[in-house]
């Protein structure tokens, strides 16, 4: 038995770092790595062991033979990647051949390239007794805790994590949608770095208001801001200000149990609601107020919302696309 990859695959090769046998492709050293929709494992060289599994923060890879109805095919896929390679050398080698050249190895691929199972090694390009940079990241959400864990794991600068709100996690926490618990997953991969005896979190801390700008760039070698927008863009529209006009942002932190959002932010006193957009956001908005409050009650949403749910009038939604 050997595992397979699926549609959710984040591309982030936290699965090519922990096989030990090499199998899954392409790396991040490969011409392919970012082209391809997916990573792929080899079928012929997984061994089983689930490492792969085990580090992916999105539940992407699952044992083949647990596959069922439409994600069978991605079996396939996986197998399919390794096929193709092995025609495409083929031919480079028939090419080879046939322009009078030595071949390229005509032996079949190398053994798999077994590494010792133990925490990656980066090599650092200063001396080691330089002394480490303090680095302020502002905001603990996905482009804050990225940037945290390249510097925790590629430098060996000491590192200040600080948000305004008194828990992190930014849209991981308050802008994925509550039936969404693969994609919300990432937030315990982040989580663990929380921990680093390099990192230091200083939450509740606003920029701005309880701390400056200025004092910030005294204070530390370098600062990245890695926060959003505070506010929803106005369409400039006639009838945006009135009452039961709300934006996206605001109805998706009322179901995330966001603390700048009121429990009463939302009214879905009314039949119809009409949605402008149709992206991810607006289906997800659009979903969120059609479900089965039941279904939604297993979920992380936040109660007033789903008590809101339980009572709500709304029978249609109307999405509204420009495109």
């Amino acid at each position: 038995m050997a595992f397979a990859i699926t549609q959710t695959c984040c591309n982030d090769a936290s699965c090519v770092t922990v096989c030990p046998v090499n199998c899954i492709h392409p790396t991040p050293d490969e011409p392919d790595f970012g082209r391809t929709e997916m990573l792929y494992i080899d079928p012929a060289s997984c061994i089983d062991c689930g490492a792969c599994a085990d580090a992916c923060p999105v539940d992407a890879i699952v044992p083949v033979d647990v596959l069922s109805g439409s994600m069978t095919a991605y079996a396939e896929l996986n197998a399919a990647y390794y096929a193709d390679r092995a025609a495409d050398r083929a031919a480079d080698r028939a090419a080879d051949r046939a322009a009078g050249r030595d071949p390229v190895a005509e032996a079949a691929d190398p053994a798999p390239n077994f590494h010792p199972w133990s925490p990656p090694v980066f090599a650092r390009d200063v001396p080691s007794d330089m002394t480490p940079l303090d680095v302020a990241v502002v905001g603990t959400g996905p482009a804050g805790m990225y940037a945290v864990e390249d510097l925790l794991l590629h430098t060996n600068a000491r590192v200040t994590l600080i948000d305004r709100l008194s828990v992190p996690g930014g849209l991981v926490r308050y802008g994925v949608a509550p039936d969404h618990p693969s994609t919300k997953k990432i937030g315990e991969t982040f989580a663990r770095f929380h921990k680093h005896p390099r990192l230091r979190r200083k939450l509740g801390v606003e920029v701005g208001t309880d701390v400056t700008v200025d004092d910030l760039s005294a204070r530390y070698d370098a600062v990245l801001y890695a926060v959003g927008a505070s506010s929803a863009r106005a369409l400039g529209i006639d009838g945006e200000d009135l009452s039961g006009s709300v934006a996206a942002t605001t109805v998706v932190g009322w179901y995330n149990g966001h603390p700048d959002v009121p429990a009463d932010a939302v009214d879905l006193s009314d039949e119809r609601v009409a949605v402008v957009g149709n992206g991810n956001v607006a289906l997800d908005v659009a979903r969120i107020l059609t479900a089965d409050p039941d279904e939604l009650a297993h979920t992380p949403i936040a109660p007033h919302a789903l008590r809101r749910l339980r009572s709500s009038r709304v029978r249609e939604v109307v999405l509204l696309g420009r495109r």
